[in-house]
C-alpha cells in the first residue's frame, strides 16, 4: 500500500519551525519539536529536511524574504533604515538568525541589500550610480543600533536618545551622497 503524501506538510513544518524559533531560538528548534507542532512525525520532517541546518536555512531565507518585502515598499533610504530597525526590534530572534554566521554558510544571496542598493540609485536620481558602499555603511549603523537594543547593551533611555541621532546620521549620509553625485 502506498503512503499518502500530504502536500501541506512542508508548509506546516516551516510554520512550526518559525513558531519554535520565535519562542525559544535555537534551543527550542529540534526535529522532534518541529514534528510535534506541525502535527506530523519525525520521519516526515527528516524526509523533507535531512538535517536541522536545512530547516535553519529555510528559515533564514524566509526571514530574508520578509525583510525584502518590507524594503520593497519603502520610498526612501531613510525609510529603509527606519523599517530595518523596526523589523529587528519587533522580531529579534529572527533578525539575529538572519544576521548570524549561518547566513554566509547557507546562501550568498542578500536580496534586501541588493534591492536597497538598486533603489538607492533611483531615490538619489542617479539610476546608473553604484551606492553599495552607502548602503553597507547604513546597514552597519542600523545593525549596530538594533543589536545594542536587542542585546540590552543600551538602556531604554539611551536607546531613546540614539534613535533620533541615528535618523540624523542617515539623513546626513544620504545628503552627502546627493551632494557628491551633484558635484561629480
Amino acid at each position: 500500500m502506498s503512503r499518502h503524501i500530504d502536500p501541506e506538510v512542508e508548509g506546516r513544518i516551516l510554520a512550526a519551525a518559525r513558531k519554535l524559533w520565535r519562542k525559544g531560538g535555537e534551543k527550542a528548534l529540534s526535529m522532534r519539536a518541529v514534528a510535534k507542532l506541525a502535527g506530523t512525525n519525525t520521519p516526515a520532517v527528516y524526509r523533507r529536511f535531512r538535517r536541522r541546518e536545512e530547516i535553519l536555512k529555510a528559515l533564514v531565507q524566509s526571514y530574508q524574504y520578509d525583510l525584502f518585502r518590507i524594503i520593497e515598499s519603502c520610498k526612501s533610504i531613510q525609510e529603509v533604515a527606519e523599517r530595518y530597525v523596526e523589523f529587528a526590534l519587533a522580531r529579534p530572534k529572527e533578525y539575529q538568525l538572519v544576521m548570524s554566521g549561518l547566513l554566509p554558510r547557507v546562501t550568498k544571496a542578500r536580496p534586501s541589500l541588493e534591492l536597497a542598493t538598486r533603489k538607492s540609485a533611483e531615490w538619489l536620481g542617479d539610476r546608473d550610480g553604484d551606492y553599495r558602499a552607502l548602503i553597507l555603511v547604513l546597514a552597519a549603523m542600523v545593525d549596530g543600533a538594533a543589536t545594542f537594543k536587542i542585546t540590552e547593551f543600551l538602556s531604554d533611555e539611551n536607546f531613546a536618545m540614539l534613535r533620533p541621532a541615528l535618523r540624523k546620521a542617515v539623513d546626513l549620509l544620504v545628503e552627502n551622497a546627493r551632494q557628491f553625485r551633484a558635484s561629480g
